[in-house]
């Protein structure tokens, strides 16, 4: 029996070390890379981020090790090289978890939830939605298909090597090996533990190769007396809905245009807008109240704080009930989108089952022959068509949703560039802060592409007689970061870039106080719409938001980050101070957020 442990613990075998050796350096390179690149000095906390993420490098390796000590000795081939082919599949999820952090600041787990959150069935559509190139998609797919076999190939070539100059192990020396560095690691935290702020530790913890600590600090949180966030009925709220009435039902335009960020409209990029905005109502303080287009359109349609998005998307069946308002007081609603109307169920939950809100929807996005500029001149071709049909000059409300302005950022090839240099093609791969000016640059030409579209819109207006009647709301469903605060694009920071959008409106012959013109967000559009065509405007029953010519309206935004196709758990809260520069900024997060309508605790 002696003589059977001491072989089991101690008789050494053969290791290829090169593999291994391969693995820890990719993967320190990865981790490390993070850290060096960080405009911060590395110093103080930031220095033992980086030996951490060494320290668990290494530790993974000692890990892989002993599990293909263990397979190698008592299994067969048929279970040792499934293994091998999965340990370097893990080299492609380190390198898709850094090129996350570096393009959105955003871990692994984010993408998983984002694109398998509906089940497979729904990846298409997100692939699609995003404006992913399919260059870009099919190298994800070829990537995905071969790295198991490459995996293989360099374990075979460097197992042949590596037997040249061999190097045994035994099952002791790695379970030695294992355990030191596991100490080493627990060691340095314990020292660093009572100085490591959780602030700091929630932005450089996802650069860690296992993506935590093994004792991260304690949350600070904020105890509730009560959840702020609660279910709401649509039976309940249905049944004590007003009746409203109109003496007059004018045409309502409602524009939401993909991806706009406010401070990028300007006279230069979108001349036709921007005389609107000084023609009409131009919110000087206006915020989208998410970063991401599902719980942005939630936002605006149902003029609610999208915590309860994903409940009213699977169980509600009657949509959007401002809509359903309109709808009762005659309006027509008639649709026209260049973007994917049921991406992540979204034509669900603001139309209702089977779109029964709208009277007429025109959904370009499936002419994938198309680009989504050319898409977009289409939604305006078919409203210019209804709009001089019988019935068209009144009592409608035309919504239109506009692409162009979704990275990749698209417009006409065959017109003159306004914006130069432009990249042709964004290279998700290799993009850097350093080489982000081109593409700021083919986001203006988008924009300008865009605000072409609308000058046609307010010229057609005009042309057909309707301009003075006409109700009108154009914003964008949230901004996008071009690496201000680390990210790229939208839906992973609750910052001005992402969430700061512009809200312009034109409700003819309506005042508004000069107060009133500070701020308003998504959740306030349908409100103010509401109010303007039926004089009536208490509407806390079913919404959070408030007309803007409310006389007292409240004195802070709240914004939610995006969970996937999950509730959402993180949010923030930003008030005005005395000082119009200076803002009050809260982010929280649901501690359990399991289920946010009955939790009171958030960090």
């Amino acid at each position: 029996m002696l003589q059977r442990i001491k072989k089991f613990f101690f008789e050494k075998h053969e290791i290829n070390y090169l593999y291994f050796s391969f693995f820890f350096v990719a993967v320190s390179i990865l981790s490390l890379s993070h850290f060096l690149f960080l405009e911060e000095p590395l110093s103080g906390l930031r220095l033992f981020f980086l030996l951490y993420a060494l320290g668990q490098a290494f530790l993974e390796v000692w890990v892989f090790i002993l599990i293909a000590y263990i397979l190698r000795r008592w299994t067969s081939s048929s279970v040792f090289y499934p293994f091998i082919a999965l340990s370097f599949t893990v080299l492609l999820l380190h390198f898709t978890a850094f090129t996350l952090l570096r393009l959105m600041d955003a871990s692994i787990t984010y993408i998983f939830k984002f694109l398998f959150g509906r089940g497979f069935d729904h990846l298409t559509t997100v692939f699609l939605a995003l404006g992913m190139n399919m260059g870009m998609i099919a190298t994800i797919v070829f990537v995905l298909v071969s790295i198991p076999f490459l995996g293989l190939l360099l374990y075979w070539g460097t197992s042949y090597i590596a037997r040249l100059s061999p190097w045994k192990l035994s099952l002791q020396q790695i379970i030695a090996a294992l355990a030191m560095t596991g100490a080493s690691l627990c060691c340095l935290e314990v020292l660093v533990h009572q100085h490591l702020e959780r602030p700091l530790y929630n932005k450089l913890h996802k650069g860690l190769p296992l993506g935590r600590a093994f004792y991260p600090p304690e949350p600070r949180c904020i105890t509730l007396k009560e959840p702020r966030v609660r279910l709401k009925n649509e039976a309940h709220l249905r049944e004590a809905l007003p009746f409203l009435t109109a003496v007059d039902t004018p045409n309502i335009y409602f524009f939401v245009i993909e991806t706009l960020r406010k401070d990028f409209v300007t006279e230069e990029t979108a001349p036709h807008l921007m005389a609107f905005a000084k023609e009409n109502l131009n919110i000087s303080s206006s915020y989208a109240n998410s970063n991401w287009t599902p719980l942005s359109w939630f936002s605006l349609f149902h003029s609610n704080l999208p915590f309860s998005w994903a409940l009213v998307r699977d169980e509600w069946k009657g949509g959007s009930i401002p809509l359903a308002l309109l709808k009762q007081l005659g309006y027509k609603i008639r649709v026209y989108s260049s973007t994917d109307l049921s991406y992540f169920d979204m034509d669900r939950a603001i139309f209702g089952e089977n779109r029964s809100l709208a009277t007429r929807i025109e959904e370009h996005f499936f002419q994938r022959d198309l680009e989504p500029c050319d898409r977009d001149t289409l939604c305006i071709d078919s409203f210019e068509r209804d709009l001089k049909a019988e019935g068209g000059k009144a009592g409608n409300l035309y919504i239109f949703f506009l692409d162009a302005t979704h990275s990749e950022y698209s417009f006409p090839k065959n017109i003159p560039l306004r914006f130069e240099p432009i990249v042709k093609q964004i290279d998700y791969l290799t993009l850097t802060s350093k080489e982000i000016e081109p593409v700021k640059n083919r986001y203006r030409n988008a924009i300008h592409f865009i605000d072409s579209l609308m000058g046609r819109f307010f010229h057609l207006l005009e042309a057909e007689g309707v301009k003075n009647s006409a109700v009108i709301a154009i914003t964008g469903d949230h901004g996008e970061e071009f690496y201000e605060e680390g990210a790229l694009f939208h839906g992973t920071h609750l910052n001005r870039y992402q969430t700061e959008v512009p809200i312009f409106c034109c409700f003819p012959g309506k005042q508004l106080q000069s107060e009133n013109l500070c701020e308003a967000t998504h959740i306030d559009l349908f409100p103010s719409i509401l109010d303007y065509v039926t004089g009536y405007n208490n509407f806390s029953l079913f919404c959070d938001g408030e007309s803007i010519f409310s006389k007292q309206r409240r004195s802070y935004r709240i914004a939610v980050l995006q969970n996937g196709a999950d509730t959402p758990v993180e949010f923030s809260v930003i008030q005005k101070t005395e000082n119009a520069e200076e803002e009050n900024f809260l982010q929280v997060r649901y501690l359990h957020p399991e289920n946010i309508y009955n939790q009171i605790i958030l960090e």
